[in-house]
């Protein structure tokens, strides 16, 4: 079971680059997220990506901020590797990795498109979990 606070993406479309539909505010007075669990971010393919040209690639950002606009966003993460369209896939995970303990106000997360032309198909799930 998933706290709705705490999806990113739910079955969001990924055509072109953009930010997760939703965005977590971990509260102004918070200042430790996870410190008794071991919380992670999961990012899975829910349905297949496609391209006109076969030769889409996704990288993933994840940031502290609420907005990839901003000038300079801070990464909780640098860029991702770069996974290109065949291995994406649904049911495929993309990042399953650990949350540090402490963080900023914010966390979002930037899908990065690439190649000749934008996905035409392609969704992804993303959500903070107990492991």
């Amino acid at each position: 079971m998933l706290d709705a606070k705490l999806i990113l993406s739910d079955d969001q479309a990924i055509t072109t680059s953009a930010d997760s539909t939703n965005v977590i505010d971990l509260g102004a007075y918070e200042e430790a997220l996870g410190e008794e669990e071991n919380l992670r971010l999961k990012i899975v393919v829910s349905e297949d990506f496609d391209s006109a040209a076969e030769d889409g690639t996704l990288k993933i950002q994840c940031l502290h901020s609420n907005e990839s606009e901003s000038k300079d966003p801070p990464e909780l993460w640098s860029e991702s590797t770069t996974f290109p369209e065949n291995v994406l896939v649904a049911g495929y995970t993309i990042m399953d990795i650990g949350l540090p303990t402490y963080h900023q106000r914010y966390m979002s997360v930037y899908y990065i498109v690439a190649g000749s032309g934008n996905f035409t198909s392609g969704k992804v799930n993303a959500y903070i979990y107990a492991r």
